[in-house]
């Protein structure tokens, strides 16, 4: 019988991130309207959650790329496997894109020029120099446009969770399949 389960590493880097980004979009969509003393720890946690997000895919990439996953079930229709496909790279994308707007944004911010972000309060990380070295008003405008773009991704990666997690509802629940043991729920 073929394993239908995922490597643990493969689901440990799953909840990881998922957990994660999760903490992220739930407070990143609010935390401009929060006090300062809050934005004071919230903002600090986003920027390092999220760049836990961007090392932990990489991770994942890596592992994905030595251990092949357990097969689709037999069941899942052509339409359904290209649309897990596609879903599958769009959250990689986002996994990957999400994190390094946020850097770039921070490297242009123009109350920190050249400031780079500093991960769980440990370990600082460089401006991207590009960003950071623009002149004044170009900083400006390419950290606005950052915030926009970094924004826009926020809702694409709800969207795409939405489908992730509405499609495994649906192989578990309406085709029967045990599709959350495959990553670790259940025996």
């Amino acid at each position: 019988m073929v394993n239908q389960r995922y490597t643990t590493v493969a689901i440990v880097l799953h909840w990881a991130i998922a957990v994660l980004i999760l903490f992220n979009l739930g407070f990143g969509f609010f935390m401009e309207g929060y006090p300062p003393s809050l934005k004071g720890v919230i903002i600090p946690m986003h920027i390092s959650s999220g760049l836990t997000v961007l090392a932990l895919t990489v991770l994942r990439i890596l592992w994905r790329l030595a251990h092949k996953p357990p097969p689709f079930f037999a069941t899942l229709a052509g339409w359904e496997r290209g649309a897990a496909h596609g879903v599958h790279f769009a959250l990689y994308l986002i996994m990957i894109g999400m994190p390094l707007t946020g850097w770039a944004l921070i490297s242009a911010h123009p109350y920190r020029p050249g400031m780079g972000p500093t991960i769980w309060w440990l370990l600082h990380v460089p401006a991207i120099s590009p960003v950071a070295h623009m002149e004044v008003n170009a900083q400006q405008a390419a950290h606005e446009s950052l915030v926009q773009a970094h924004s826009i991704g926020g809702w694409i990666a709800v969207g795409l969770l939405v489908l992730h997690v509405g499609a495994a509802l649906k192989h578990q629940f309406f085709d029967r399949e045990p599709e959350f043991r495959r990553m670790g729920v259940g025996s």
